[in-house]
């Protein structure tokens, strides 16, 4: 049994050999979960999107998509998932393609199942050896002991901007002026207390796109990146390594990045901001602390009560929640324990919604100055209960309107323009400032269905409309939901409706 297990989906409009492949290939002896298979390049595109599988094996000849634009577009969804194509054709251009495309093997039709089963296993090796390289190795130097002392705001008060600099330098961590920076933190749910070696996974992934030190703290991976060309390519590094870091560290992670600054001197502000922006990222994708209410957590180390408040407010359910504060509050000494709920609560609070909102939600219980108030020990220990619940639910209210915020942006963009033949995933995910990885897990978790789905819903929506309305020819209504190969709009239609255009048109009265 193979040491990783992958997951692959099959494309290929070769009925016959298609549906060979998946019944007589022993995928599970050769390390690989078969996740489906699709007849041609949209409904592969679609299963790529939905089903986050790690291999592709396509045609390169595919209706309607072809295997080598089928390559680009995934590669927008999942940056590290290898492409194999299985072609045909043996002809220098589509080789050439193939390695435009890096794709991990080309393999020649006719090709039997004996032999399509050992490329497969040579696949499986190669993309073994891709993760390998991101594995920890040696045993890491004094740059994380560095990197720790700027993000965790150990700095001496007398030391320059030249001497931090140059501490950085000396640990190996070498970049150029002038430079940016910003602060990373990987959040790992799921495990335990990594080890620092694991901090070498972030590094491996993104010293191939900026300078990067980082140190580990409890379930968190701190990072500063130092970049010299404004990170031009960090939505493609975040993507990768949340995949990487997924699959090696064999858990959900969630990252953050903080506002980007130019003096060491912010480092320790920006450490809190990127652990604000991974708790808030809701257990998928990447999130900039520029798109969140607030700034600014303190790291919480290892204190038991306050790390396990964190947890609860920011990721708990509501019933954990209230179990974790009965249990507190009933204690012998539930007074003391509730000033010191409401004290941690309102600094783990204000961190991300701000103090202003934070202090309209005391006033809400009455808990602005609770020592003051002199209140009945039964009847504060219940405020402070309420006022933390209120303030999960406020912060699961601002995450979510962060979030729906950029899906409705997005289906905006679907109503107004699914016209445009070359709307995608990609063209709108560039044009939001997000990668297409983070637009489509929003649109799955906040609009109900992958971005490509709801586009194709709103082509066939419109284009059942004109056909009903029976003004114009089947090709104009193509050509008006966004598609200028009418075979290709029929073969959607149908696939979509069960009838085709004309079948549709004629069973109403008028053939066209």
């Amino acid at each position: 049994m193979a040491e990783q297990v992958f997951k692959i989906v099959v494309a290929d409009d070769e009925q016959e050999l298609r549906e060979a492949m998946c019944r007589l290939i022993d995928w599970q002896a050769i390390g690989f979960e078969l996740l489906g298979s699709a007849g041609n390049g949209l409904d592969a595109l679609q299963m790529v999107e939905q089903l986050q599988p790690d291999l592709l094996l396509t045609d390169i000849q595919m209706p309607f998509i072809t295997g080598t634009a089928l390559a680009r577009q995934v590669r927008e969804l999942q940056p590290l998932i290898q492409v194999a194509f299985l072609s045909g054709y043996d002809d220098f251009e589509y080789a050439r393609s193939a390695i435009d495309n890096q794709v991990i093997a080309y393999l020649l039709k006719p090709i039997g199942m004996a032999e399509l089963t050992e490329a497969l296993r040579d696949i499986h090796r190669r993309m073994e050896e891709k993760y390998r390289a991101f594995a920890p190795a040696d045993e890491p130097g004094d740059l994380p002991l560095a990197v720790a002392t700027l993000l965790l705001g150990g700095l001496p008060e007398t030391g320059t901007e030249a001497e931090r600099r140059r501490m950085l330098w000396d640990c190996g961590m070498i970049f150029t002026e002038p430079c940016e920076m910003c602060a990373l933190a990987l959040d790992v749910s799921g495990a335990g207390m990594l080890g620092q070696s694991s901090a070498q996974i972030v590094d491996k992934v993104m010293r191939r796109y900026c300078s990067c030190g980082s140190f580990v703290s409890g379930r968190r991976i701190i990072s500063l990146l130092i970049s010299e060309d404004g990170f031009a390519h960090l939505g493609a590094a975040l993507d990768e390594l949340y995949y990487v870091a997924r699959r090696l560290l064999g858990a959900e992670c969630t990252l953050g990045v903080s506002r980007r600054f130019d003096t060491l001197e912010r480092c320790g502000a920006a450490c809190r901001e990127a652990v604000d922006a991974a708790r808030l990222a809701d257990s998928f994708g990447v999130q900039h602390i520029g798109r969140l209410p607030g700034g600014g957590e303190a790291l919480q180390g290892e204190r038991s009560e306050s790390a396990q408040l964190d947890r609860l407010l920011f990721s708990g359910t509501r019933q954990e929640l209230e179990d974790h504060l009965s249990s507190a509050l009933a204690a012998p000494a539930g007074e003391l324990a509730a000033m010191h709920l409401l004290v941690t609560a309102h600094g783990l609070l204000s961190s991300a919604l701000g103090e202003d909102e934070v202090s309209q939600l005391l006033r809400r219980f009455e808990l602005s100055d609770p020592l003051s108030a002199r209140l009945d020990s039964a009847v504060f220990r219940r405020r402070v209960r309420d006022f933390c619940l209120a303030g999960q639910d406020r912060l699961r209210q601002s995450r979510y309107l962060g979030m729906s915020h950029l899906v409705e942006r997005t289906l905006h963009i679907i109503e107004t323009r699914y016209m445009d033949e070359e709307l995608s995933l990609g063209s709108v995910s560039e044009e939001l400032h997000v990668s297409p990885n983070h637009l489509s897990a929003n649109m799955k978790k906040y609009a109900g269905d992958t971005f490509i789905n709801l586009l194709i819903q709103k082509r066939m929506e419109t284009a059942r409309a004109m056909i009903q309305a029976k003004g114009m020819k089947i090709g104009e209504v193509a050509q008006r939901c966004g598609y200028s190969d009418q075979h290709y709009f029929s073969f959607c239609f149908k696939k979509y409706y069960g009838v085709s255009p004309v079948k549709m048109r004629r069973e109403e009265g008028e053939i066209t």
